[in-house]
């Protein structure tokens, strides 16, 4: 008999989770602290007249996922962000070119993400099973 558990995929890791009748939060804290990282980065990268698109930059933690917001789309002028959007993916109508800032920090962290994710799910995984 063998002690080894192998798992593929972060929704088989979920359901792994609740069969040990684990707290799945503890993958919504790991993806809340990555996505906290990129975020950082991509404030950095963001291209900045008044700061308001930058004061946008938030971090999304789910149990299956993380995601990086920028923008709003708020009815008040003072506070709405509806041009994100356009920013990142550039409008050609216009002439307007891409800034992909999300991208760009992104890229920036990815191989520091996934090694911290690899790590702490195999740590996660060793505590637990």
């Amino acid at each position: 008999m063998s002690n080894e558990i192998r798992i593929e995929g972060a929704r088989e890791l979920r359901r792994k989770f609740r069969q040990a009748e684990e707290d799945v939060t503890q993958l919504k804290d790991l993806h809340q602290r990555l996505a906290e990282d990129v975020a950082g980065t991509a404030k950095t990268k963001v291209p900045q007249r008044t700061g308001r698109l930058k004061n946008t930059i938030k971090p999304k933690a789910f149990s299956s996922k993380a995601r990086v917001e920028a923008g709003n789309r708020s009815k008040a002028r003072r506070t709405g962000v509806p041009y994100a959007g356009r920013t990142h993916f550039g409008w050609a109508a216009v002439g307007q070119r891409p800034q992909p800032f999300l991208y760009e920090a992104l890229d920036v962290r990815r191989d520091a993400v996934v090694e911290q994710y690899n790590a702490e799910i195999k740590a996660l995984v060793n505590r637990i099973f």
